[in-house]
């Protein structure tokens, strides 16, 4: 108990809040993890990763940026905030449902739509579309009086962290998953970039956890969202990010405060020191019972000396717990 309050009282001044010790127990011995992509592994907002423009780059970013700043889409906030020093100008624009949207500058039409809307584009953007599509990521054309000039590119990228932590479970021999609502291509492009050992598109996290208990044994689930309340429930240690939903942090056992995966890998490195430090109390205290039964049958016992060895001994096993408060190195 001394060790593993100890520890709890660690993880928590760290930003890991944890609902009981038997949860620590269970993270020592995890063989497999699965995470959730969105949210999760990534930052869970698009940036604009590539842009080509076949046209006068300056002026056409003057109309795109303006049009977007007055859409609340997030690939809208995303273009806004990669150009944050291009001067809005004053334009009504048009959100035409299935399309994009539409404006019109200086006597030209300017619509920025999906890939699909149009069909006229070079075969040099065509390429790049495809390339970037193999990439994961999402592409939307600009066009001027209905023909193609450019293309913007987005993805959720990961997290700083995340990389790190998928590196760290990795060394530890603990097989890594990664599980997404999102098409294959997009879950395996930020598969590759972080190493996870296997992605899973299109499915539903909690078939994904029952498969991988009946093949690895121990297995813990990392989500943020309402539908990974159940993968989160069913794993045998459920994890949660603190900027998830409320569902997902109810039915969690360990929840990060921050999205922060390193606190995760943390919370892995203090359990397994509290497994090793919980073992050599216990032996200890066995020790130490056996020795004063063993006295008192040889009659070398008396009274006072069996309360200073007890006690003795009870002290030592607290101070020893008290080890966990302090910070893990690396």
């Amino acid at each position: 108990i001394p060790a593993t309050l100890a520890t709890i009282s660690n993880l928590s001044e760290r930003g890991v809040l944890v609902k009981g010790g038997a949860y620590l127990s269970h993270l020592s011995n995890i063989k497999a993890i699965a995470f959730d992509k969105t949210g999760t592994l990534t930052n869970g907002e698009p940036v604009v990763t590539d842009y080509i423009f076949e046209v006068d780059e300056e002026e056409l970013l003057k109309v795109v940026v303006s049009m977007e700043k007055q859409s609340n889409h997030p690939l809208a906030r995303a273009i806004v905030n990669k150009f944050p020093n291009v001067e809005p100008i004053e334009l009504e624009v048009e959100n035409k449902i299935g399309v994009g949207l539409v404006t019109t500058y200086l006597g030209t039409e300017y619509c920025i739509a999906k890939v699909t809307a149009f069909s006229n584009a070079s075969d040099a953007l065509t390429k790049q579309v495809e390339s970037l599509a193999k990439e994961g990521k999402t592409v939307v054309y600009v066009a001027h009086n209905s023909r193609v000039v450019g293309l913007l590119a987005f993805m959720d990228i990961p997290n700083e962290s995340a990389k790190g932590a998928v590196e760290y479970f990795k060394k530890q021999g603990i097989y890594t998953m990664m599980i997404t609502g999102d098409s294959y291509l997009t879950g395996e492009a930020v598969g590759m970039i972080v190493g996870i050992d296997e992605v899973r598109a299109n499915v539903m996290p909690e078939e994904i956890i029952k498969s991988r208990k009946e093949k690895y044994g121990s297995v813990a689930m990392l989500g943020d969202g309402v539908n990974d309340a159940p993968a989160l429930a069913l794993a045998d240690v459920g994890i949660a990010m603190g900027n998830g939903t409320d569902v997902a942090m109810d039915v969690a056992d360990l929840i990060l405060m921050k999205n922060d995966l390193s606190k995760l890998s943390y919370a892995h490195k203090l359990s397994k020191k509290m497994l090793k430090i919980t073992y050599q109390n216990i032996i200890f205290a066995m020790f130490v019972v056996v020795a004063l039964v063993v006295l008192n049958f040889l009659g070398k016992m008396d009274i006072t000396f069996s309360v200073i060895l007890h006690e003795g001994s009870t002290i030592a096993v607290i101070l020893n717990a008290l080890r966990m408060l302090r910070e893990v190195k690396n």
